[in-house]
């Protein structure tokens, strides 16, 4: 992945606007998290994170689409897209990812990193902290569906 420069700032906050995980925040606060978070643009074929890496950074799909693999083969286990995130588990408790995410199409990523939601205000990582918890919620629905059908 490599860090987006080509893009305006003011273009970011427009896309951002438009994904549903930064519903509940107002135009400040995600201006605050975007100033602390890094967005990358992630080619087709490449990796957002790999299944062992051992970091907290959590991805949040901006544009694109994402497919997740398991035990370091490529059978496709499912896909993120837009308004999506991968990271969340190694996030929340600091392990290893559980999955690799290589980007299906050309695709821009925002990485938030721990360090980055502990320098926001207290109404910011508690608003991430719900969009989490709702987004991990509609996969469990999502997943529970898929697997009784």
């Amino acid at each position: 992945m490599f860090p987006l420069k080509n893009i305006s700032h003011l273009k970011l906050l427009e896309i951002v606007a438009r994904v549903n995980f930064f519903k509940h925040l107002t135009v400040g606060e995600r201006e605050l998290l975007l100033n602390s978070s890094t967005c990358y643009k992630c080619y087709k074929d490449k990796f957002v994170q790999k299944e062992d890496d051992l970091n907290r950074n959590f991805y949040i799909v901006l544009s694109g689409k994402v497919a997740i693999t398991k035990n370091g083969t490529d059978k496709v286990v499912g896909h993120v897209s837009v308004g999506e995130f991968i990271g969340e588990s190694s996030f929340i408790n600091k392990h290893r990812k559980s999955a690799s995410a290589k980007a299906v199409e050309d695709s821009i990523i925002l990485c938030i990193d721990q360090d980055a939601l502990r320098g926001l205000p207290g109404q910011v990582k508690d608003k991430c902290k719900d969009a989490i918890i709702e987004g991990m919620a509609s996969r469990i629905v999502y997943l529970t569906d898929l697997n009784s059908a």
